[in-house]
């Protein structure tokens, strides 16, 4: 051990002379197992893996609460530091420390974003699978709001009762400064944009129309799969066109209802089919690259999914749509059923741009995000062709990953398009994914909407709900009305909405 610590200090001696920067100290660094001596107790003890020489370096927690416990410490690492004169702790304290991107919402929808977050960075045994899953992370958040300590890796760690996981310092701080520069700037835009005004009490509420529900399954399809389609319907003739409702990755029909209940109470039919190839499942586990994504071959298949659900429409194959006409309908969809919404008005995914992308997976881009994993799986299918179809007269977009699939292919948008973001949406961030794609819209039919405090897991509503903070927003664009500085849409005890101005500059990295 000594030869090579020998060895190691010497080379770490000269990468320490060099200036710091954080994503190279993180590469430098490799992975880090936390290790405690019991499943009930939190981890105390840390091996850091450094790659020169494939030796496990151990470290006590309690030696990283400060330079001089680490300098005073008897572990590998320590005899390490001291050999570099200590500013191996400060390099290390500095990745440990970093802030994790947490709001003062701890509830499901914002613990489901920091598992995401941190399945992107962290590995767990298999034995250990639910380790980083919603329940413990959310009483590990409490627990370190409770006690008033900041909420950094490796305080949440210490937090959370386990046996051993692996960090991956090699992405985790850029990926963390990027969310919080993202995040930075979303708060300080906020303060600049207005505010839409309350929406009147009977807008809030259900509507006039009872309504009923029905689950049916359509004849097969051209690819010899049945497919699901929930009917919520106002009881009698509708008042106002059918919609269509698309659900994210690895979701289903059930997040949407309480939406589809609203809409209906008012007068309009509302259609939300299961897509049978990426349905509800273990989204974290895709996302933080763990698990394969769906078959690239989705990302086509959605569309005709949707468009087989208005063929049966107009050829009355639909049991409990009978009356409902299939023109002239508004299209709505959330996460990978935005990018559904944008393909059927139009966007074009073009192949060139999206490869140029996404052959390189450690590009440090400013916009690159979680939701690329997802993005670039679909370069397989990405087409030329617009699926733009003539039905739907109007689409919404809620989340949508969009910002690379689309990156030439926004300016062919054909129909009128209402872009919903969350403020604090970790999965698809309103920055790269929303704010800077909206300049690239046609401005004579595009709206955008920035909803404070949103995430990715808050906007969709379920049937138990009162169809959440964006019920009267997609009523008034179903109504077809134009979204301008008045137009009051907001629930008074929800989020705040903010109107995008549909002007500004264009982004510099465009």
């Amino acid at each position: 051990m000594s030869f090579q610590l020998c060895q190691l200090r010497r080379r770490y001696r000269q990468w320490l002379s060099k200036p710091f920067h954080l994503p190279r100290a993180a590469s430098a660094l490799g992975s880090v197992l936390l290790l405690a001596s019991g499943s009930a107790r939190a981890i105390d003890v840390l091996q850091i893996r450094l790659p020169l020489l494939q030796e496990d370096f151990s470290v006590r927690i309690d030696e990283l609460a400060s330079p001089d416990a680490l300098w005073e410490g008897k572990s590998d690492l320590a005899e390490l530091n001291r050999a570099t004169n200590g500013a191996y702790a400060l390099k290390l304290q500095e990745l440990l420390n970093h802030p994790l991107p947490m709001q003062e919402d701890l509830g499901a929808p914002m613990v489901r974003q920091v598992e995401l977050v941190l399945k992107r960075l962290i590995d767990v045994p298999a034995n250990e699978a639910n380790l980083l899953d919603s329940k413990p992370l959310q009483a590990g958040m409490r627990k370190l709001k409770a006690e008033g300590r900041q909420a950094t890796l490796l305080n949440l760690l210490q937090a959370i009762p386990g046996h051993k996981v692996s960090i991956r310092l090699d992405r985790a701080v850029a990926f963390l400064k990027q969310i919080n520069q993202n995040n930075a700037q979303i708060t300080e835009l906020l303060k600049t944009l207005p505010a839409l005004p309350a929406a009147p009490p009977a807008a809030l509420r259900r509507g006039p129309f009872a309504i009923t529900t029905q689950v049916v399954n359509l004849p097969l399809t051209a690819g010899n799969e049945s497919l699901e389609v929930t009917v919520v319907r106002p009881v009698g003739p509708p008042s106002l066109p059918a919609v269509v409702i698309s659900h994210g990755l690895w979701d289903s029909p059930s997040s949407f209802l309480g939406w589809a209940q609203h809409l209906a109470s008012h007068g309009a039919p509302v259609l939300l089919p299961r897509h049978p190839g990426s349905d509800i499942s273990q989204q974290a586990q895709m996302l933080a690259g763990n698990a394969p994504p769906p078959d690239p071959r989705e990302f086509l298949r959605r569309p005709r999914d949707v468009k087989a659900v208005l063929d049966a429409l107009e050829n009355g194959q639909i049991p409990g749509a009978e009356g409902i006409p299939a023109r002239g309908l508004t299209f709505i969809g959330h996460s990978w059923g935005g990018t559904t919404a944008l393909q059927l008005a139009g966007a074009r995914s073009l192949q060139a741009t999206l490869w140029q992308a996404c052959k390189h997976t450690n590009n440090p881009e400013r916009n690159r995000n979680l939701s690329w994993v997802l993005q670039c799986t679909f370069l397989p299918a990405a087409t030329v062709e617009s699926l733009a179809d003539p039905r739907f007269v109007r689409v919404v977009a809620v989340s949508p990953p969009q910002a690379l699939v689309f990156a030439a292919g926004l300016v062919d948008l054909q129909k009128p398009v209402l872009l919903i973001s969350g403020s604090s949406d970790l999965v698809v961030p309103a920055q790269p994914e929303a704010l800077d794609p909206f300049h690239l819209y046609p401005l004579d039919h595009s709206q955008m909407v920035l909803v404070e405090g949103g995430t990715h897991f808050n906007l969709p509503a379920p049937a138990d709900s009162d169809g959440g903070p964006l019920r009267v927003l997609l009523l008034h664009w179903v109504q077809g009305k134009p979204l301008k500085a008045d137009a009051a849409v907001a629930d008074p005890a929800g989020r705040v909405l903010h109107l995008v101005p549909q002007r500004g500059p264009v982004p510099a990295n465009r």
